[in-house]
């Protein structure tokens, strides 16, 4: 069985570091971008699977990738990251075609266990 291949977009380094490593170390094939910039290019050399969408402020620039990552790849699954008050983003976020929203600080074996779901849904296309 192949590695799930997952594609991390969130604005702050450590954090996208550090969930890199932890799953990797539960063998899934992960890469990270901090900026919305970036993520045109990740989609096309990486080929995610699976994208781990962060959500921050307001006027989050998430639903903008959003809707770059399911124009590059409809198939793509997108599970968004919900920070403190970007709630009613994340909803959208899910109306515009996100897999999920997953309130931050989360458990990382929930978000295992959605990545894994979210492959799931896409290998049965």
């Amino acid at each position: 069985m192949q590695a799930i291949k997952v594609l991390i977009v969130d604005s702050e380094p450590e954090f996208t570091s550090i969930l890199t490593d932890r799953l990797s170390s539960w063998g899934f094939a992960a890469t990270a971008v901090n900026s919305s910039d970036e993520v045109l290019e990740a989609l096309s050399t990486f080929g995610p699977e699976v994208v781990v969408l962060g959500l921050h402020g307001k006027d989050s620039k998430a639903l903008d990738s959003l809707h770059i990552i399911k124009a590059c790849n409809p198939a793509i699954e997108v599970i968004l990251l919900a920070a403190k008050g970007t709630g009613i983003i994340g909803m959208q976020g899910i109306a515009r075609g996100a897999f999920d929203c997953l309130d931050q600080p989360l458990e990382l074996g929930v978000l295992i266990e959605k990545i894994r779901e979210a492959a799931g849904v896409r290998s049965q296309r």
